[in-house]
């Protein structure tokens, strides 16, 4: 048996024990950690590690529409069990190696801090909003409404944002939600829309583009790959405005001598598109188990492609990263990396060789960053420079050397809000070394960072913000009949107005 075969089978007896699980993407998971009552810690599967033992905080986070409960991805699953990791293996070597107990690896990153002079964050127009966030260039960036059929772009930095024209209804009239988008350029993006009826999954999603910044939107539909049963869309990214890769995660289809009492087998697989979500062919080779696991996932224009997915279970979470060179229709497996435990895991690639990931426990329990620049092949593993705040809320790679992590002070006791004393660090050397770039002067203040876009220049990067109010307690035994404020964007990219 070849060592990607041996893979496969490992994975997929893994998987053959672990029930389908939905989980929510990273943003929602952030958001749930500030709602109300205390929730014990729980070890879920899939696209997210989700334990909190944080309150939440007494009133929901409101932006003048409904929030998108849908954001939440509901299809990914973790794929395999830990006693079966030691038979990982990495094409090419007979025996990789199991990941360690311990989150001191040999080769582990050394951080330290340094002064570098870097343009603070500024506060710019309203417009974006904390369901997403996408900038292409220093000025292009683009954001999803909060309601159905809004989609948002500026082309100034932040200083203005313009509604696009109204994002397209399914032709069978039925109702849809979106999942993720992709912007690969200043004009192209490219939206995956999931039915809310998921009792009938035909087509799979739909395909919604548009090639000239918003002015028009076209649909097409996504179909369901073949020998899968219940299918759910993973992640999606985009390297081109023709070319797209989706991963897919299903049951694996029974064996006709298989205990029918048996648990379903969760498998995964990737989509790919070449003539801008026309037609959609299956991947002809990919590790089911990572597959099916897709935490992250990253495409270039040259047809690379990087997957991240995130497997195991609380406390020995591991993460395994894929790489395509074909569009995404053939993949390899790398190495895993060491063991850690996490409540939230947040990542960004800023290549399809180089991504850092972010998982967090408690604010009791320091959080680590976990780096690759090898596409996966091998991992290293460190602790935060001393001094950070306590709580990351986000992550986001420009690209191979140019990193941001957002963070913030957790704490339920505290009488500035659950979270508060938010600051952006900044890394231009891959993570060897980090600064701390300055937050505007809001009133409220800025509690939070929940999402952060960095496009390839490395300029800076733009975000959005929570302020205070959303995590102060009600002055009285009611909540305060005052409106909560509305999401801050902040920039500290080149050409949004530093007077704003």
């Amino acid at each position: 048996m070849s060592p990607n075969d041996q893979i496969q089978d490992l994975f997929d007896r893994a998987l053959s024990s672990v029930p389908e699980q939905s989980v929510p993407s990273p943003q929602t998971l952030h958001q749930r950690l500030s709602r109300r009552r205390v929730r014990s810690r729980l070890s879920t599967l899939g696209n997210a590690l989700t334990a909190t033992l944080f309150p939440r905080t007494r009133h929901p986070r409101a932006y003048g529409g409904r929030l998108r409960p849908s954001i939440a991805l509901t299809a990914l699953t973790v794929a395999a069990v830990v006693a079966l990791v030691t038979g990982l293996l990495t094409l090419g070597s007979k025996d990789a190696p199991e990941p360690k107990t311990s989150a001191a690896a040999s080769g582990a990153l050394s951080f330290r801090l340094v002064d570098v002079t870097a343009s603070p964050f500024r506060s710019v127009s309203p417009g974006a909003t904390a369901f997403g966030l996408q900038c292409v260039t220093d000025i292009v960036c683009y954001s999803p409404g909060a309601s159905q059929d809004n989609f948002y772009r500026t082309t100034d930095g932040g200083m203005n944002w313009e509604q696009t024209a109204p994002l397209p209804n399914a032709s069978d009239g039925q109702a849809w939600t979106l999942l993720s988008f992709s912007c690969p350029t200043v004009d192209t993006c490219a939206i995956v829309y999931l039915p809310n009826d998921t009792n009938n999954n035909v087509p799979l999603a739909q395909f919604i583009l548009t090639t000239d910044g918003g002015a028009h939107w076209t649909m097409s539909e996504i179909p369901v790959p073949t020998g899968f049963q219940n299918p759910a869309v993973g992640r999606f990214a985009c390297g081109d405005a023709s070319h797209c890769v989706l991963s897919v995660s299903g049951d694996a289809l029974p064996v006709s001598d298989t205990n029918s009492s048996s648990p379903s087998q969760r498998i995964g697989m990737f989509l790919s598109t070449a003539d801008a979500g026309q037609t959609w062919t299956q991947s002809t080779s990919a590790p089911s188990g990572p597959a099916a696991a897709v935490w992250t996932l990253n495409c270039d224009t040259d047809g690379s492609c990087l997957a991240v997915s995130a497997l195991g279970s609380s406390p020995n979470f591991y993460i395994v990263g894929m790489h395509s060179d074909d569009w995404g229709l053939t993949w390899l497996a790398g190495a895993p990396s060491d063991y850690f435990d996490s409540a939230l895991l947040f990542a960004s690639c800023g290549d399809t060789t180089h991504c850092m990931l972010v998982p967090a426990g408690s604010p009791t329990t320091p959080y680590e960053i976990i780096t690759t620049s090898n596409a996966g092949a091998t991992w290293q593993v460190s602790s935060p420079p001393v001094g950070w705040q306590n709580m990351p809320t986000d992550v986001s790679c420009a690209n191979a050397n140019d990193c941001w992590i957002a963070t913030s002070t957790y704490d339920a006791h505290s009488p500035d809000g659950d979270y508060s004393q938010p600051t952006i660090e900044a890394t231009y050397d891959g993570g060897t070394t980090w600064s701390s770039v300055a937050l505007p002067t809001t009133t409220p203040p800025i509690a939070d960072v929940v999402a952060l876009s960095c496009p390839l220049s490395g300029d800076g990067c733009m975000g959005i913000g929570n302020l205070e109010d959303h995590f102060l307690p009600p002055s009285g035994p009611t909540s305060p009949t005052a409106p909560l404020s509305g999401p801050q964007v902040i920039s500290n990219l080149p050409g949004a107005d530093q007077n704003q």
